[in-house]
């Protein structure tokens, strides 16, 4: 019988065939400034990464390093504490990269996000609110594939504190259902492949 454990290239005892997917949302929360808007700033608006249910989760995370567009002042931020967040002001959408760092003990390299900044709702974009914000938030999935025992060990042991900080912004947060949402991804992938077999019938049409 084949051994569960093998050791991986720095020496570290890895568990064959053995996967731990761990979730996490990443996301913006825009509001709107109202009379207090300028033609630079527009919108206050947050920048994050938080446990599926809003829990801490920085015995995964170490660190969080967010890379706002070149014209921010500053614009590599690293935070190292829960909540991984960030606040700014500005005026523009633009497509934000979010760089995971793992704790030293899963010994993976880090994992690049892109996210997309929305200041203003596709349903309503001309009819801002200063009391609902814009949220865009999206569903990730962390994947250690064999991961290392020891942080395996440990990670699945983890038990949350009881207390830890929350954001302000939680009330806004959205509730995940991992099932629904992949049905959603099935639904479109159909709709695509529907709309790829119309395409190639019409072009055998016109052979």
């Amino acid at each position: 019988m084949a051994s569960d454990t093998f050791v991986g290239s720095r020496g570290e005892r890895r568990l064959r065939h053995k996967e731990f997917v761990f979730p996490v949302v990443v996301g913006t929360c825009a509001f709107y400034l109202g009379k207090k808007a300028t033609e630079t700033q527009s919108h206050k608006w947050y920048l994050y990464v938080r446990g599926l249910n809003g829990e801490d989760i920085g015995h995964i995370i170490k660190k969080v390093v967010f890379n706002l567009h070149p014209t921010f002042p500053n614009p590599t931020r690293e935070v190292t504490v829960h909540p991984f967040e960030i606040e700014e002001h500005g005026w523009g959408e633009f497509e934000l990269n979010v760089t995971l760092h793992f704790a030293d003990d899963a010994q993976e390299q880090p994992v690049d996000i892109f996210h997309k900044l929305k200041l203003y709702s596709e349903v309503e974009p001309t009819n801002q609110s200063t009391k609902k914000p814009v949220v865009n938030e999206q569903y990730e999935e962390l994947i250690f594939s064999e991961p290392v025992e020891a942080f395996y060990q440990r990670v699945t042991n983890f038990t949350p504190p009881v207390a830890f900080p929350i954001p302000s912004i939680a009330p806004h947060f959205r509730v995940f259902d991992p099932a629904d949402d992949l049905h959603k991804i099935n639904q479109a992938r159909q709709k695509v492949a529907h709309m790829m077999a119309s395409v190639k019938r019409q072009f055998e049409t016109l052979a």
